[in-house]
């Protein structure tokens, strides 16, 4: 009986996929106590950071540090099972 199970483990596909979460939020601590032209690079940099993930900037609130939200732009229904 165990090796039945070990062996219906051992073939299914090895599939290493991350779930990609629809919305994420995160402070921004470089852009803490900046103001202007500052606080737009810090943003700026956080941004093109999620950008190469498929993630765009939605939101911003306000605060020290200030909260930015990035939403996914993958269509969930083209990710396989495990990642949704």
């Amino acid at each position: 009986m165990r090796f039945a199970i070990f062996a219906l483990l051992l073939a299914q596909p090895a599939v290493k996929t991350m779930a990609m979460k629809p919305v994420i939020c995160r402070p921004i601590e470089e852009a803490k106590g900046k103001s202007g032209a500052e606080l737009a690079q810090a943003i700026e940099g956080v941004a093109l950071q999620l950008a190469r993930s498929n993630y765009a900037l939605s939101a911003l609130l306000p605060g020290d540090p200030p909260i930015a939200c990035f939403r996914s732009l993958v269509d969930p229904s083209k990710l396989p099972i495990g990642a949704r």
